[in-house]
């Protein structure tokens, strides 16, 4: 990949969307950050903007369009979660997970496809294995992050003949020190290592530099004739 393209980066703000950032920072790229609260980070070009607001995710891709005339590279991270699995979800629940895992994505993708005229570039969509897998998230998350997978696919066929290329990654368990698996293992090592153990064939957490060197393959010259794909890494567990 040549230095100096311009990558945007949403859910950038903490964990693995910050942890991207940095990454992209530290290669050299022009990082665009955008998190829905405001969290400025003087090593990147950082804007705040939720996402899940049709017209104001169109309004900061017109902000955008003036300081940057092209987007080479797009990472969707921003997805949330507050609950374990629960079998009476509510409208209320629902509303939440859909805004927060599938409405943040689509509303990115209109807006550059609109401000930015479908111009050429490569996208990758963080999902989750949740999507793919009865797990202990809760249902309304699964369910979105599965329409999520199925929404950018169809998109991928479509615009193919334009160039943009999108594809999906779907993470397993992953750890960093601040997150929630972070903070799980502080309160009891031995049960979450229990955990992987019986449920992750290759007993490891995902690592968020995996990730990143996943993005770096699919956006570098080898990623030039894949489109619409999903990519498990979850050491094993959703087999």
């Amino acid at each position: 990949m040549k230095k100096n393209k311009t990558i945007l980066i949403t859910g950038a703000s903490k964990n693995l969307g910050l942890y991207l950032a940095s990454y992209y920072k530290n290669k050299k790229f022009k990082v665009i950050s955008i998190s829905k609260n405001n969290n400025p980070n003087l090593n990147f070009y950082s804007y705040a903007c939720d996402l899940s607001d049709a017209e104001n995710t169109k309004s900061l891709f017109v902000q955008l369009k003036k300081k940057f005339t092209k987007i080479d590279s797009i990472i969707s991270c921003a997805g949330f979660s507050n609950s374990t699995y629960k079998s009476n979800e509510n409208i209320s629940d629902w509303k939440f997970s859909f805004n927060n895992n599938f409405y943040c994505f689509t509303n990115l993708l209109e807006a550059y496809l609109d401000i930015y005229k479908k111009r050429p570039a490569k996208i990758i969509v963080i999902s989750s294995i949740a999507s793919i897998k009865v797990t202990k998230a809760p249902i309304t998350y699964s369910v979105a992050k599965s329409a999520l997978n199925f929404y950018a696919q169809i998109k991928a066929k479509e615009l193919a003949k334009n160039d943009i290329k999108i594809n999906i990654l779907l993470p397993g368990n992953i750890y960093m020190r601040n997150n929630n698996w972070g903070k799980k293992i502080k309160k009891n090592r031995k049960k979450i290592n229990k955990y992987i153990r019986d449920n992750v064939p290759i007993n490891k957490f995902c690592n968020p530099r995996q990730i990143a060197e996943m993005c770096d393959y699919l956006f570098g010259k080898s990623g030039d004739n894949i489109t619409g794909s999903k990519f498990v890494i979850d050491g094993g567990e959703s087999i």
